[in-house]
């Protein structure tokens, strides 16, 4: 794997976990204030490395959420897997000309220890900062080693309760908070977000003729059709009942369609085993774009329903492109 895949392959990792422009929790809170304190610093920080910023999980004694991201002390980090420390900043030639050392708020003192998912991705660091040189003491360190380990718990445990533990897919939360941190990526860069909004059709007659079991067993086979349609950057959601949705960064109308033909024709086409028996469903599909049918992610979740509900209407089995919003 090149250095490319492996950054865009981090990327991955870092997003499946949803964390990215959400509110700062207690729970975070409380580990950055105790590694500050056990550590004797004025700034504890849990920072996530996104492709061109830091965002801050959890800030102590600094208020902000986000910085720009020059390759500085967070990225070093986050490429090692053991605490990386700089006594002085100045005296360290990596980083003595670095903008957050020569100018506000001239951090002369960092330690991090990398966050690291199980299959070896860093995605931040939680790291003490001081204004002045100093070092930390062994106990200290073992101290934001284990703290860091709390962190990922956490994050993990996030990850967990964000999971359908039907069909494995991420639930109603992640979907929302996923689109609404790919439409600020969007503005950002100025480009399109994608949502593809997938209904099995007649699944309540299903369910009530061939009994529960049946419809999970839909449910999940639809759900595995649906990853194998989809790009590794691309999100796959259980909105509830039998809808699922797909979100698709930086995709345009032209590709929206193109994709969400090919998974309702994967639907289609692809036989269910049930028991001895083999099903064919249909699935009846809604699209809709940022910023074209609108600039929130509430907005472009009720127009792509709204076109799904075209499709139904229209005999199902079928893809309908939303209106542009008004």
């Amino acid at each position: 794997m090149g250095a490319d895949d492996g950054e865009t392959a981090r990327l991955q990792a870092l997003r499946r976990y949803c964390v990215l422009d959400t509110a700062p929790e207690p729970r975070f809170d409380d580990l950055t204030r105790l590694a500050a304190s056990i550590c004797g610093t004025p700034v504890s920080l849990i920072s996530l490395v996104d492709e061109r910023r830091l965002f801050f999980k959890s800030a102590h004694g600094l208020d902000v959420r986000e910085l720009p991201y020059p390759d500085g002390f967070c990225g070093h980090a986050i490429r090692q897997r053991e605490l990386f420390e700089i006594p002085d900043t100045r005296a360290d030639s990596r980083f003595s000309a670095h903008p957050l050392v020569t100018e506000p708020p001239q951090v002369r003192f960092y330690a991090g220890m990398p966050l690291v998912t199980e299959d070896d991705y860093g995605l931040g660091t939680l790291c003490v900062v001081d204004f002045q040189p100093r070092q930390l003491g062994s106990a200290q360190r073992e101290v934001l080693r284990v703290l860091a380990r709390q962190v990922m718990v956490q994050l993990d445990l996030c990850l967990l309760a964000m999971r359908d533990p039907l069909t494995g897919l991420y639930n109603r939360r992640p979907l929302e908070e996923t689109l609404h941190r790919e439409i600020l990526r969007g503005l950002r860069s100025f480009g399109p977000v994608g949502v593809i909004a997938v209904d099995i059709d007649r699944f309540k007659g299903i369910n009530d003729s061939q009994g529960h079991d049946t419809g999970d067993a839909v449910l999940r086979a639809t759900a595995r059709v649906l990853q194998a349609c989809v790009r590794k950057e691309d999100v796959v959601c259980r909105a509830g009942g039998d809808e699922f949705v797909i979100i698709l960064p930086g995709m345009g109308e032209k590709q929206l369609l193109k994709r969400a033909e090919k998974v309702r024709s994967e639907v289609a086409g692809t036989p269910i085993k049930v028991g001895e028996d083999a099903l064919q469903v249909t699935a009846s599909i809604g699209v809709a774009v940022f910023p074209e049918h609108g600039a929130a992610h509430g907005e472009l979740l009720r127009a792509a329903d709204a076109a799904l509900y075209q499709a139904k209407a229209a005999g199902r089995n079928r893809v309908a492109f939303a209106p542009a919003a008004a």
